[in-house]
């Protein structure tokens, strides 16, 4: 019996192969029944962002349990092995993969070391994969404590200080592109988390022209009141598309929003170029628009310099945040509701996972 781990992150994977494993919130809910019907999982949690999926399983049977797991990754998303494996890390010691939770839940792990939205996510993952009845009770404290590592280091450290989000780098970024972007005409599309914090940077850095548009209208309507903003009716973003200066995307859609076709035929129009960053998994706009003259289109794996700027400045935050890490690691391998857990593992382990099961 062992926790494990198998997933793919930024630091493994382009965003090419990434999307391939995006889950929405109804296909994770559905794969997440299907995995805890797998005989070996005793209980499991799905965490999908726009940067890592990673599947944490308490497993009877770690070797064949993660080969199972695997299997229905690439059956789920009709990808050979071959073809996939070499992106995935996968831990089968149980220390390891509480280090590794802990590392994440902490912001140790993201593309921007640091960044606070992983903390919710994490804690939504064990949310969802409780509410349908597929966790245990290895894996809720797990997560609980994973959860408190990640307000600890936060609080007694300065690894998050300041804006450190995916999208304060997006604001970054067009800021070494642009210089000020205050008198730029910017279209944002999709009102999630993403979109939400892109309008909220824009109207801190005075932003006069702001404009949403999403697929439900009452949505841009009210993030766009927030920043200070217009909507924009999605059916009519074409139309926004020949006056904008930046657009960026960031969509929970599974399915291109800005073809190649509407942007080429948009830059015909249009007498001046156009930067396109989309921080979308999948991503929202057709790759091969960056052969259209005049686009310049940057997604997640672009923020590389605001990336590397941010880590230099945090590398003493996460010291120290390591060393918190290693102490809550060593505690949690001691608690009472780890007892008998070593890289080993033992049978009192299973009757833990089974416990709730049982009730």
């Amino acid at each position: 019996m062992n926790l494990a781990l198998i997933g793919i992150s930024h630091k493994t994977a382009s965003i090419k192969v990434r999307e391939k494993f995006s889950f929405t919130k109804g296909r994770l809910k559905e794969s997440l029944i299907k995995l805890k019907n797998i005989d070996l999982v005793r209980g499991v949690i799905l965490l999908s962002t726009c940067n890592r999926m990673e599947i944490y399983a308490y497993l009877s049977d770690t070797g064949l349990g993660m080969q199972k797991i695997f299997h229905f990754l690439t059956d789920t998303f009709f990808i050979k092995d071959a073809q996939i494996k070499r992106y995935f890390y996968m831990l089968n010691k149980t220390e390891d993969v509480i280090r590794h939770i802990f590392k994440v839940a902490c912001g140790l792990d993201s593309q921007i070391l640091g960044e606070t939205q992983i903390l919710g996510q994490v804690k939504s993952s064990w949310e969802i994969a409780s509410e349908m009845g597929v966790t245990c009770e290895l894996l809720d404290n797990l997560f609980t404590e994973a959860v408190n590592v990640g307000k600890e280091v936060r609080s007694f450290t300065r690894i998050s200080q300041g804006n450190v989000s995916i999208g304060s780098a997006a604001i970054k970024m067009l800021e070494k592109q642009f210089g000020s972007i205050q008198d730029k005409s910017i279209l944002v599309i999709g009102t999630g988390k993403i979109g939400i914090l892109v309008c909220n940077y824009l109207k801190e850095k005075g932003v006069l022209g702001i404009f949403v548009s999403n697929r439900t209208y009452a949505k841009a309507c009210e993030l766009a009141v927030g920043c200070g903003g217009k909507a924009i009716h999605f059916d009519r973003l074409k139309n926004e598309l020949r006056t904008a200066d930046i657009v960026i995307s960031a969509t929970s859609s599974p399915h291109i929003v800005l073809p190649y076709k509407t942007l080429s035929d948009i830059m015909r129009l249009r007498n001046r170029p156009l930067l396109i960053m989309d921080l979308a998994v999948p991503r929202d706009v057709d790759p091969q628009a960056r052969s259209i003259p005049g686009i310049s289109l940057f997604t997640l794996d672009d923020l590389t310099s605001v990336v590397e700027e941010n880590y230099a400045k945090r590398q003493k935050e996460a010291k120290s945040a390591e060393k918190i890490i290693q102490k809550k690691v060593s505690n949690f391998l001691s608690a009472k509701y780890t007892k008998g857990i070593n890289p080993a593992l033992s049978y009192s382990e299973e009757m833990l996972c089974s416990k709730k099961e049982r009730g």
